[in-house]
């Protein structure tokens, strides 16, 4: 990357300062004599490069991803700096804009080899796996002792079941770097396979253990894949360990993002408003327009507390329509749930501009997908439990099912399941936090149904398990449909809900009681979170034992 004309000797004095330290692999200093430049105005492409790789280092995607981009403006077609924009992408799951990026390198130096591999792993995560092994194959071509693409086409291997090249290609990766993980995982993989599982165990420990263990995302898809193997076969240590290396992983890679924007401050500030503010009146909803639905139900909870299962069952009958966690909700939710003085507005806003934000609702909803008009309305999202302010305000007919299961198989289910990014799932991380969002959730939802005129049915999971038709029947009667016996199978509402997504996928599998009482295998590992969960465990009526 060359230079830029026109900066001043001062500016020129600091990136020479800021070369110096980059070439004495001083990244530390690099960044604070850079970002000290960039803060008193100074620009250098070198400067905002300095910074960019040290954020990088330091698990600061989004802030490094924003400096390599200003200097893109100046060097476009600059290889190594495409890749690097890749690779910030690629951390952060944008998986299409980390390939565009990975495709522009290419396009500028065809014979990169690191562009070729960045973008076989692009290619994976976006399940183009015949475009992966060229990207892999591509990448060997052009330099044999690169290890990772080597291991990435030993998991490509994998996926075909193609035992000699796993180990062909895995043994390759490895001879160049015995720690590499990739390669661990895949022969990982091949063992457990071949029903070996004290070798699986041995080479799955060495991934976790490894220096650059979590930073090939398909990789860490197989490691979440043995992890749930070494669960089935109650090898509850082993499993632990590998979710609590990839929890560790993904939460280094997003607290930037998230750590400052905590989900459990924020229910924390809506709890602390409840426990001062006087109970809120009921009032009526303004008539329904014209092409409204004839009923409107809001399905709350907490993740993994049922809450597919239960809208698989309804969203089978031909007058119900589901939408599947889409938050309709979301100017409403910044406007007004972030602190004590949006809750004030929120409680005293006029007729006119409630029918605006119901309006705004009923349109998210529209371009969701989700046509209404003379149905009973689900709107499922687990977490409407910190929305219940907003659905008290805006509709205060709604009928409300909030889910329940066991706290523990709750909170261990959420820590043990990889979902999507967000403020919410970035409490799962850690199990302490997990346990903590969770009895933070559960206590503002108490106080609303305190506080708030809510129309709200308890509804167990641990009840559907064990006695369906009951269950379902009391579901029907709250929100005003007929019990149909063909709600026994539920396999065509399961398609209707998001076909990828962690829950559904099990509810396809139809209910199973091995589901309940999960927690007990891991009773270690969730002893140091029980004074946080006993208290719900009590309050909703679960055994201690």
């Amino acid at each position: 990357m060359t230079s830029v004309e026109g900066a001043g000797d001062e500016t020129d004095r600091i990136v020479a300062e800021v070369d110096k330290a980059m070439r004495a692999s001083e990244r530390s200093r690099a960044f604070e004599l850079a970002n000290a430049a960039i803060l008193r105005g100074q620009t250098h492409p070198t400067l905002f490069s300095a910074r960019a790789l040290w954020y990088e280092e330091h698990y600061r995607f989004e802030d490094a991803l924003a400096d390599f981009l200003r200097v893109r403006a100046l060097f476009p077609r600059e290889p190594r700096l495409l890749v690097s924009i890749g690779l910030c992408h690629l951390r952060l799951d944008h998986w299409r804009e980390a390939l565009g990026a990975f495709e522009a390198a290419i396009a500028s130096a065809p014979n990169f080899p690191l562009a070729h591999f960045r973008r076989g792993q692009a290619l994976a995560r976006l399940d183009d796996f015949p475009g992966a092994v060229r990207a892999y194959e591509r990448a060997v071509a052009l330099k044999p002792d690169l290890p990772g693409p080597l291991a990435g086409l030993a998991l490509m291997a994998v996926r075909e079941r193609n035992a000699a090249s796993v180990v062909d290609y895995a043994q390759r990766a490895l001879a160049i770097d015995p720690r590499q993980p990739t390669a661990l995982v895949a022969l990982a993989m091949l063992d457990m396979a071949n029903g070996d599982m004290t070798s699986t165990e041995t080479k799955l420990r060495a991934a976790l253990e490894a220096p650059r263990f979590g930073e090939d995302p398909s990789g860490n898809i197989l490691v979440g894949i043995l992890a749930d193997a070494f669960d089935r076969q109650d090898q509850v240590g082993v499993a632990f360990a590998a979710y609590v290396a990839l929890n560790a992983k993904r939460r280094q890679i997003h607290s930037a993002r998230y750590e400052s924007v905590r989900a459990v401050d924020r229910v924390a500030r809506l709890t602390r408003y409840f426990e001062q503010a006087a109970p809120w009146k009921a009032e009526r909803e303004a008539a329904p327009a014209l092409g409204a639905a004839a009923g409107h139900v809001f399905l709350a909870g907490f993740m993994r507390s049922g809450t597919t299962l239960l809208e698989a069952v309804l969203a089978g009958r031909p007058e119900i329509v589901a939408l599947d966690e889409r938050n309709c909700f979301q100017e409403a939710t910044q406007a007004f749930l972030n602190d004590e003085a949006g809750l004030e507005r929120l409680a005293a806003l006029s007729d006119e501009e409630l029918s605006g934000l119901r309006n705004a609702y009923w349109k998210a909803v529209r371009e969701n997908g989700a046509n209404v008009a003379g149905k009973v309305f689900v709107d499922k999202l687990p977490f409407h439990s910190v929305n219940l302010p907003l659905i008290a305000r805006l509709f205060p007919d709604a009928k409300i099912l909030f889910a329940l299961r066991d706290p523990r198989d709750v909170v261990l289910s959420c820590f043990r399941n990889r979902f999507e990014m967000t403020a919410h799932s970035f409490e799962f991380f850690l199990l302490d936090d997990c346990a903590r969002y969770y009895a933070a959730v559960m206590h503002l939802a108490k106080l609303c149904r305190e506080k708030l005129p809510l129309n709200i049915l308890l509804h167990r999971y641990e009840d559907m398990i064990e006695n369906f038709d009951k269950s379902v029947h009391a579901v029907c009667d709250f929100i005003g449909i007929e019990w149909n016996d063909s709600m026994r199978d539920f396999r065509e509402g399961a398609r209707a809900i998001d076909p990828g997504g962690v829950s559904a996928v099990q509810v396809r599998q139809g209910l199973y009681k091995s589901a309940v009482g999960q927690w007990r295998r891991y009773g270690d590992q969730l002893a140091p979170v029980l004074p946080i969960l006993t208290p719900w465990i009590e309050f909703y009526g679960y055994a201690s034992e």
